[in-house]
């Protein structure tokens, strides 16, 4: 569905965040007609806006609102309303209309005195007879640009938009997304072997982020877990079996509410390895009885971490037992055992697959050399049938697909390209050609195999970036 060339396909739904900020302000908007400005109402919900404000504002310095087509967004994200807060919002689109409004800025520094500023202009009987132009000049004046008003006319339109520029506009924003969930599980890491408090609501909100973005594209996050030259392999870790397992949860047709709980889970499924030491986790060598035998302590230490550090709830009671379960394979071997043959959770389930994918990958922990994404899912598929439910492991497989999102390709014309996303056509991905026989490519070249014109090309195989003395991230982060 598309609104006004903002299509749900290429931009986010809002979470329950943006939702919560834009109630709060047709809240504000709504009292301040008829409350004074030191009524206790009127100040708890202008206290609320603000730290709302602050929190999207997290990972950008502004909060841009805008109307398209009778609907609200949210920095590009579509935000649904029903019931009492539609008519609210069809309310104020009115008024807005009716003076060529199209939107509004918040910048991370608007306080409550711009607030209350923009409330007071927006809302008197001098603003029917103002030009909008007069309008945006005034209020940016006095607020020192700190809330600003956007012209229905002036809107910026994506009408022309490629298809390689919305691809490009996703990777930008699941870079964000991936190196903020990194640093949340440091940062959760840190405070539990401190002893500290732990911001479980920080963690979700991050989970949330991962989850709306993967409804609407898993291919720009799944290209990130390529990335393995971290120097804190847990931290990386986590969050690529968090993704792993967020696109199951979709492909199963998980709601929200249990896409955040396995994404929760699984961010914190190896908590328990921070009661181990680091130079055991880092170990270069295979490890010997005595690592290993520490090494499957770590499950039930997570379980244990969890339940102590974090209250408890339907998210911190599943990543308990996903922490503990993790590591018991569907033939009940594995570790820690069990006294007796249960079911094993799905959530674990879908986790102990990610798990093993990553870790043979990335040949950090376990498995001292990384293994072909090609050559790990065979192996599952083949020699490690048991361990895994036959179910996801297939469904899993078509996620990843023949050429995984952020892997290097050699193709027919000799031609070495990034897999971007996987098409109906796995043997026909979408691909950003980085280089030739000549070298590197000033400008690479985004090329979707799949389009008839693209049929001369056809991929060779899987390279490793080390053969040709090439460094994955520098393609994977570039734009």
């Amino acid at each position: 569905m598309t609104i006004n060339n903002y299509t749900y396909n290429d931009h986010f739904v809002g979470s329950e965040q943006e939702e919560k900020l834009l109630k709060t302000l047709f809240a504000l908007y709504r009292n301040a007609k008829i409350l004074e400005k030191n009524n206790p109402h009127y100040e708890r919900l202008i206290n609320q806006l603000l730290d709302l404000i602050k929190e999207v504002c997290e990972e950008e310095y502004e909060t841009t609102i805008k109307i398209i087509d009778n609907h609200f967004f949210l920095n590009k994200k579509f935000v649904r309303f029903d019931g009492s807060a539609l008519l609210q919002a069809e309310q104020i689109i009115a008024e807005w209309k009716k003076i060529n409004i199209g939107g509004i800025v918040f910048t991370h520094d608007a306080n409550k005195t711009h607030l209350n500023i923009f409330l007071e202009y927006m809302l008197s009987p001098d603003i029917q007879s103002a030009t909008p132009e007069e309008l945006a000049i005034h209020l940016e004046k006095i607020t020192e640009s700190n809330i600003i008003l956007l012209l229905s006319d002036d809107l910026e339109s994506d009408e022309d938009q490629t298809d390689e520029e919305k691809r490009r506009e996703l990777r930008q924003a699941a870079r964000g997304l991936f190196f903020r969930a990194i640093s949340t599980v440091e940062d959760i890491i840190v405070k539990s072997a401190q002893g500290r408090n732990l911001n479980i609501s920080q963690t979700k909100r991050v989970v949330h982020s991962l989850v709306d973005h993967m409804e609407q594209d898993i291919s720009s996050l799944l290209e990130l877990t390529a990335l393995n030259d971290f120097d804190d392999y847990t931290c990386s870790h986590s969050t690529n079996v968090c993704i792993y397992s967020l696109t199951q949860g979709v492909r199963l047709g998980m709601d929200r509410s249990r896409l955040s709980q396995l994404g929760f889970s699984a961010l914190f499924h190896d908590i328990g390895k921070i009661k181990l030491s680091h130079d055991l986790i880092c170990k270069p060598e295979a490890f010997d009885v005595n690592d290993w035998r520490q090494i499957q302590q770590h499950p039930l230490m997570g379980a244990k971490t969890i339940l102590r550090n974090f209250k408890i709830d339907d998210h911190t009671s599943r990543a308990a037992l996903s922490a503990f379960e993790h590591h018991i394979n569907m033939d009940y071997t594995g570790y820690p055992r069990l006294s007796g043959k249960k079911q094993i959770n799905l959530f674990s389930r879908i986790i102990t697959i990610s798990d093993v994918f990553d870790a043979l990958t990335s040949g950090r922990v376990y498995i001292k050399k990384k293994i072909s994404p090609d050559k790990v899912l065979k192996n599952m598929r083949l020699h490690m049938k048991n361990k895994f439910d036959p179910f996801l492991l297939k469904l899993f497989h078509s996620v990843i697909g023949i050429y995984p999102a952020g892997t290097l390709v050699l193709l027919s014309t000799d031609e070495i390209a990034l897999v971007l996303a996987n098409n109906e056509e796995l043997d026909r991905p979408i691909v950003n050609i980085v280089g030739n026989i000549k070298g590197l490519l000033d400008d690479p070249i985004w090329v979707d195999l799949s389009k008839p014109e693209n049929y001369h090309r056809t991929i060779i195989r899987l390279i490793e970036p080390e053969t040709y003395g090439l460094n994955l991230r520098d393609f994977t982060l570039m734009d």
